[in-house]
């Protein structure tokens, strides 16, 4: 299991966004499946992958499950056959479900393109640790909040099931001085200060910088998470190489599969990806009907 503090908020979310999903694909039901006349008849199926990737949606599952009950003309059951986090094989059988053959295919496209969201996320993670880690620098791999919309939660469990962490989940977790920021206020030392003496002790306070001269600043300031954006790599190098006191820095802007190995540093803390979560390809799964059920 994916260790995850969220689980509770990640499910309630789920919930809402596919009772809109449903909502939305279903406004007066399947009339393909009416004129076909498939309802009555119970069958089984399999949703499987024809690529190898990791597993996301064990988590979720019931969430979505209980979103489509409305819409169900008799009881589905949907059996998580691999554990979130788990790699998986071409072929390999993600998901078994039973019920009514309208209700399955009533259910199929909104629950495969969850998943393929999710597991979307999760591969493109994985691949970013395992490059990281094949290049002997330990960084923690970081989401962002470029994420979809309502899908914050959603997101970033994916990002956990690739073995990737976490960074602020909301606006309200973590202070994270930008550019704009700066520019507003007037300076490094200055915004740094000014936000310690107003924010709560267990908030941490994160401060991006753009440049040699605001990195010492910050350091000077006693500023203990410093974001260097859009350093270049012979910067990110250099930088890693100064006295820190302890100061973690993590790199961000612009960071990708192709150029991330000249980012790497073995003292480098953190990097963070917005891509991980703003360009998702879904892996190619599917739902397949087997036969009817007893």
């Amino acid at each position: 299991m994916v260790a995850c503090d969220y689980i509770q908020p990640l499910n309630e979310s789920v919930h809402q966004l596919a009772r809109l999903a449903f909502a939305e694909d279903l406004p007066a039901g399947d009339v393909t499946a009416n004129a076909l006349n498939l309802s009555g008849k119970r069958v089984s199926a399999r949703v499987m992958t024809r690529q190898s990737g990791i597993m996301v949606g064990e988590c979720w599952l019931q969430a979505v499950l209980d979103a489509f009950q409305p819409y169900a003309k008799q009881d589905m059951r949907v059996t998580a056959k691999k554990r979130d986090g788990a790699a998986i094989q071409s072929g390999d059988v993600l998901f078994d479900l039973q019920g009514d053959s309208a209700d399955l295919l009533a259910f199929e496209r909104t629950f495969l393109n969850f998943l393929g969201r999710g597991m979307g996320i999760a591969i493109k993670t994985k691949a970013f640790v395992d490059l990281v880690r094949s290049l002997g620098c330990n960084a923690a791999v970081l989401d962002t909040r470029k994420t979809l919309p309502g899908f914050r939660y959603f997101d970033k469990y994916a990002v956990l099931c690739g073995g990737g962490q976490n960074h602020r989940m909301n606006l309200s977790d973590q202070v994270l001085i930008k550019e704009n920021h700066i520019a507003s206020f007037g300076g490094v030392a200055e915004a740094v200060q000014y936000a310690r003496e107003r924010t709560p002790k267990q908030i941490p306070i994160e401060i991006e910088v753009q440049n040699f001269d605001q990195l010492r600043q910050a350091l000077d300031a006693g500023c203990r998470l410093i974001m260097l954006d859009n350093f270049k790599p012979v910067h990110v190098h250099e930088a890693c190489s100064w006295p820190r006191n302890g100061a973690e820095f993590e790199v961000s802007g612009g960071i990708s599969l192709e150029n991330i190995s000249h980012y790497c540093h073995p003292t480098l803390d953190r990097i963070s990806i917005g891509s991980l979560t703003h360009s998702v390809k879904a892996p190619d799964i599917t739902l397949l009907v087997n036969e009817e059920a007893s």
